[in-house]
C-alpha cells in the first residue's frame, strides 16, 4: 500500500532536497520489525542533527512501497501531546488517517478519553491481519506521565504484529525493563546513525561537490559522522571560493554551525548547565572530579548524567572509563564561547584544569593546561619536577613539542634544557641535544648535578664522547639515593650502557640489573625493557645463550603486556635472541624462512646510531637483510658498526662472524680491510688474532696461522668474547691436524669442546667443518664426559658435500636460483604457484644438501660450486 498524505504531525516529512539513502541502517530496522520477530519497539536515540527523522522517513517510503508490506502510520510528537487525552487523540487521528480500511474499522467506536484506549488500540490492531507498524517521532518531547502511561499500555499491550519505532534525542522515562528482559525491545544506538565515509560522499554529491579521499577523510574525522555538520559543511563548500582554505577552517566556530549549535542546542540548556557545559570545553575531556575542580558545582556527577542520558553532543571517551568529551565541533564553538569570557577568566579555567592534571600524575595534559594559561614560572617547575619520568616513559616528543611551543624563558630555563636534552637524547638525536645543554654548569648540586652529569653521560655514549670521564663524573654523585626513582633508574641505566661500551661486563651487569628493579618499582616499563635489552647483550656477548634467550623472552612477554612491542630495544633484544639461535644452530637465525614478524626494516632504519648498525649486521650475518638494505655490502656494514657508537663487545662479538662470510663469499679484499679497522677499534686483543689467523688460512699459512693464535690458545692474549677463544682453539686444531699433529690437534679439539658445551656453542665447529669433521669421526667415543656433546657436533657439522647436481631436485634447483634475489618465501611462493610451505620445505632441503644454515651460506656454497 502507499502512505496518504496527512496534515500536520500525521504526516511523513517530505524533503525538498536529495534523501541520502542508507541501506545498511534500512536493514537494521527491517530485521527488528520483521515479522516473527518478538520485537514490539524500536529505540532510536541519537543527539540533535543526527538525521533520524530523514532516515525514518526514507525507510517508510520505501518499506511500504514493497509487496506484502506492513501498514505504517507516522506521528510526530509535539507539546501539546503532554496529556494522556491529546496523545491518545493524536496516536488515533494518526491510524485513522492511513486511509487503510481494514485499521479503520478496527478502531471504529474507541473513545478518545477512555483509560483503556491504548491497550485496546494495540489488541485491534493485532486483528486486522495485516502488521501494523507505527512511527513516533520527536518521542523526546513527551514528559507528561499520564501521556508516557498511554504510550508504554500501547507498547506493552502489542502483540507480535503490531508495534512501534520511537526516534528522539533521548529516551523519554517509559517502563521498558520487563520489555527489554522478554526481548521486545531493540534499540539502534547513536553512534549507528554517524555518517560513514561513502555516506558522506553521497551527501556531498548531492550538493555537487566531489571530495578527495584525504578532504572527505578530513571532513568525517571533524564532524565524526554527525549529519548535519556534514550538511553545513556541505553547504558551505559550495559557497566557498577556496574548497581547501574552507575545508581547513571548518570549525564549531564557522558562522553557519556556530548558528546551529546556538540555535538548537545550546538555547535549550537551562543558564546553570550551559555554564557548566562551556567550563567544561577547557579539556579535551574530563571527569566528574575534574568538572568539579573546574565549575565549583557539587552537582557535576548530576549534570553529566543528564546530558549523558538526553543523548546531548557529549560521549563516553572509548577505552577510558569515567571520562567524557563533547563533539569536537561543538567543543571548538564551546572554546570560542569561552573566550568571550576574557583572557583572566579564561586563564583561571586553565590553571585549575593543569593543578588537576598535575595532582592527577597527568604530566602532559597538566603541562599542556600550564601553557595556555600563560603561567612561565609554573611550566618550568613543571618541566623539572616531571619532565624526566614523561621521557622516559615514552613521551619524549609530545614534551619537545610543548617546549617548543612554550615561551622562550621556559626554554632556557636550566632545569627545562636537560630535560630537553634528555628528550631528545631519547630520540637519538646527540647533535640536538648537545646545542640545548651547553657547557658543564660546576656550581650544580644534588638531583640537578646528577640528572646533568646522567644526561651528559648519554651524550658522550651516543655522541662517541668520551664515556669514561663522563661515567666517572656520574659515579661519584649518590646514584641510587636520590629518593626520585626515575632519576635513579635513568642514572643507573646510563652507568650500565657506558660499562657495557668499555667491555666491563660484570659492572654492566650489577648497573643494568639496578636500573630494571628500580624502574620496575618506579612504573617505568619503558626503562626497564631497555635494562634487560641491556642485559640481554652482555649475556649475548658473553655467550650466555640460555641467559640470552630467556632475558630476550621475558623482554618480550613484559612488552607484550604493557603494549610496547614496538620499542626499538624490545627488537633488538628479539635479534639477540635471534643470534643465540645462529650460534646454536637450532634454526631460529633464518628469519624471513621462518616467517619471523621481527621488523628487521625498522631497526636498520632507526635514527640509534647504535642500534642501526647492529641490526643491519646481524641481519647480513644471519641472512635477513631487509629489501631496502639488500645493496649494502656487508663490509660497509660492519664498518658502521666499528665506526659507530656500539658497545667495543658487541663490535668484538660480529667482526669475526662478518669476516667470514666475507670470505665466503670469496670478498678477500674487503675481508683484509676489515681485519685492519677492527685492530684499528679493538686493540690488541684475542678477536682481532683470530682474524688475522682466518686470512692466513685462507691464504694456505696454517704455520703463520697457529703462530698468530699462539697467545690466545696458550692465555698469554685476552678475548673480549669467549667465542673467540673457541675459534682460536678450533683454528689451532685445524693447523696441528694439517701438520699430521693428530695428538695436539685432539687435545685442542677437546679444549675447545669444553667450553663449548656449557654453552651449546655449535657455530664455531661448523665453520671449521672441512678441518673439524675428520677428528670428530675419528676420536668419536674417545671425549670422555664431552662424547655426547661432540656427537651433537657432529650431526650439525656436515661431511663434504657431494656435487649439487647429484643431490638438489629440479625444484631445488629452481629455487636455489631465486635465493641471490633476497625476496621473502612468500614472493618466491607466488612466483612460482606453489605453497609458502612448499618453499619451506625445499630451503630446509637446500640447506642440509648444501651443509649449510642461512640463505648467506646457501648463496655462497652454490656459487663456489658454479651452481649460481
Amino acid at each position: 500500500m502507499s502512505v496518504v498524505n496527512r496534515p500536520c504531525h500525521a504526516q511523513v516529512p517530505v524533503y525538498g532536497h536529495a534523501v541520502i539513502r542508507r541501506p545498511r541502517l534500512h536493514a537494521a530496522l527491517t530485521a527488528a520489525v520483521a515479522p516473527g520477530t518478538p520485537c514490539t519497539a524500536v529505540l532510536l536515540n541519537a543527539p540533535v542533527g543526527s538525521g533520524k527523522t530523514m532516515l525514518l522517513a526514507d525507510w517508510v517510503t520505501e518499506t511500504v512501497a514493497a509487496p506484502g508490506a506492513p501498514v505504517i502510520a507516522w506521528l510526530t510528537a509535539r507539546e501539546s501531546d503532554n496529556d494522556r487525552g491529546a496523545f491518545v487523540a493524536s496516536l488515533l487521528a494518526a491510524l485513522r488517517s492511513l486511509g487503510d480500511c481494514a485499521v479503520s474499522d478496527a478502531l471504529r467506536d474507541l473513545p478518545d478519553a477512555d483509560d483503556e484506549v491504548p491497550g485496546a488500540v494495540a489488541e485491534r490492531l493485532g486483528d486486522v491481519g495485516t502488521p501494523v507498524r507505527i512511527v513516533i517521532d520527536d518521542v523526546h518531547l513527551l514528559h507528561d506521565t499520564a501521556a508516557l502511561d498511554a504510550l508504554g499500555a500501547f507498547l506493552r499491550s502489542a502483540p507480535p504484529t503490531v508495534g512501534a519505532v520511537l526516534a528522539g534525542r533521548f529516551e523519554p522515562p517509559l517502563a521498558l525493563h520487563r520489555m527489554r528482559v522478554d526481548g521486545r525491545v531493540r534499540e539502534i544506538p547513536p553512534n549507528e546513525l554517524a555518517f560513514t565515509e561513502p555516506e558522506a560522499a553521497q551527501l556531498f554529491a548531492g550538493h555537487g561537490l566531489e571530495l578527495d579521499d584525504g578532504d572527505l577523510a578530513a571532513l568525517a574525522a571533524r564532524t565524526q559522522g554527525w549529519a548535519v555538520g556534514l550538511r553545513l559543511a556541505a553547504i558551505t563548500l559550495a559557497r566557498h571560493p577556496d574548497p581547501a582554505t574552507m575545508i581547513a577552517d571548518f570549525t564549531g566556530d564557522t558562522r553557519i554551525v556556530a548558528d546551529y549549535l546556538v540555535g538548537e542546542v545550546l538555547t535549550r540548556l537551562d543558564p546553570d548547565v550551559r555554564e557548566f557545559v562551556v567550563e567544561t570545553a577547557i579539556p579535551d575531556a574530563y571527569t566528574v572530579e575534574l568538572a568539579e575542580t573546574l565549575t565549583g558545582n557539587p552537582c557535576s556527577g548530576r549534570i553529566v548524567d543528564v546530558l549523558e542520558r538526553e543523548n546531548f553532543l557529549v560521549e563516553r571517551v572509548p577505552g577510558r572509563t569515567g571520562w567524557f568529551r563533547y563533539h569536537p565541533l561543538l567543543r571548538e564553538y564551546l572554546r570560542a564561547e569561552l573566550g568571550r569570557l576574557g583572557h583572566r577568566a579564561v586563564a583561571g579555567l586553565e590553571q585549575l584544569a593543569a593543578g588537576w592534571f598535575a595532582e592527577s600524575g597527568s604530566f602532559h595534559d597538566a603541562l599542556e593546561h600550564t601553557l595556555h594559561a600563560g603561567d612561565a614560572d609554573a611550566m618550568v617547575r613543571l618541566i623539572t619536577d616531571s619532565g624526566l619520568r614523561a621521557v622516559l616513559s615514552g613521551n619524549s616528543a609530545q614534551l619537545l613539542d610543548l617546549i617548543d611551543r612554550s615561551p622562550r624563558r621556559v626554554q632556557n630555563a636550566a632545569g627545562a634544557r636537560r630535560v630537553r636534552a634528555a628528550a631528545e637524547l631519547a630520540r637519538a638525536n646527540p647533535t640536538a641535544a648537545e646545542s640545548i645543554l651547553g657547557p658543564p654548569e660546576p656550581a650544580l648540586t644534588g638531583n640537578e648535578a646528577l640528572l646533568d652529569a646522567a644526561v651528559r653521560l648519554q651524550l658522550a655514549i651516543q655522541g662517541n664522547g668520551v664515556i669514561a670521564a663522563a661515567l666517572a663524573t656520574l659515579s661519584a654523585r649518590p646514584v641510587g639515593r636520590t629518593g626520585t626513582p626515575e632519576l635513579d633508574a635513568y642514572a643507573r641505566l646510563q652507568q650500565g650502557v657506558a660499562e657495557l661500551h668499555l667491555g666491563r661486563l660484570d659492572r654492566a651487569e650489577s648497573h643494568l640489573e639496578a636500573a630494571r628493579v628500580t624502574a620496575r618499582s618506579a612504573g617505568l616499563f619503558a626503562v626497564k625493557l631497555e635494562a634487560m635489552t641491556g642485559l640481554t647483550v652482555v649475556a649475548a656477548v658473553r655467550c650466555r645463550l640460555s641467559e640470552t634467550d630467556r632475558i630476550a623472552g621475558d623482554t618480550a612477554t613484559i612488552a607484550e603486556r604493557h603494549g610496547l612491542t614496538g620499542l626499538p630495544h624490545v627488537e633488538l633484544a628479539a635479534v639477540a635472541r635471534a643470534w643465540t639461535g645462529y650460534l646454536r644452530m637450532d634454526g631460529r637465525a633464518a628469519l624471513p624462512e621462518v616467517g619471523s614478524s621481527l621488523d628487521l626494516s625498522r631497526l636498520v632504519a632507526s635514527p640509534d646510531a647504535t642500534i642501526a648498525p647492529t641490526a643491519a649486521c646481524v641481519a647480513a650475518i644471519l641472512g635477513a637483510t631487509p629489501a631496502a638494505q639488500q645493496r649494502d655490502p656487508l663490509a660497509d656494514r660492519v664498518q658502521a658498526v666499528l665506526r659507530g657508537p656500539v658497545p667495543r663487545p658487541v663490535a668484538a662479538l660480529l667482526c669475526p662472524a662478518a669476516l667470514r662470510s666475507l670470505l665466503a663469499d670469496g670478498n678477500d679484499g674487503r675481508a683484509v680491510g676489515l681485519v685492519d679497522n677492527a685492530a684499528t677499534v679493538l686493540g690488541d686483543c684475542g678477536e682481532v688474532a683470530v682474524m688475522r689467523a682466518m686470512i692466513e688460512m685462507r691464504r694456505g699459512r696454517g704455520d703463520a696461522a697457529s703462530r698468530l693464535v699462539a697467545g690466545v690458545v696458550e692465555g698469554r692474549l685476552g678475548c673480549i668474547t669467549p667465542i673467540a677463544r673457541i675459534e682460536a682453539l678450533l683454528l689451532a686444531t685445524a693447523c696441528a691436524a694439517g701438520r699430521g699433529d693428530d695428538v695436539r690437534a685432539r687435545a685442542m679439539l677437546t679444549d675447545a669442546l669444553a667450553l663449548a658445551r656449557p654453552h651449546g656453542l655449535i657455530r664455531p665447529f661448523h665453520d671449521e667443518r672441512e678441518r673439524i669433521r675428520p677428528l670428530l669421526d675419528r676420536h668419536i667415543g674417545r671425549f670422555g664426559v664431552l662424547d655426547a656433546f661432540a656427537e651433537r657436533v657432529r650431526e650439525r657439522v656436515p661431511t663434504t658435500a657431494p656435487h649439487p647436481d647429484r643431490l638438489l631436485t629440479a625444484r631445488e634447483r629452481e629455487l636455489l636460483t631465486e635465493l641471490p634475489s633476497w625476496r621473502t618465501a612468500d614472493q618466491i611462493a607466488a612466483d612460482l604457484f606453489v605453497s609458502v610451505n612448499t618453499v619451506k620445505t625445499h630451503l630446509r632441503g637446500i640447506y642440509r644438501k648444501l651443509g649449510v644454515s642461512t640463505r648467506q651460506e646457501a648463496i655462497a656454497a652454490a656459487r663456489s660450486c658454479g651452481l649460481l
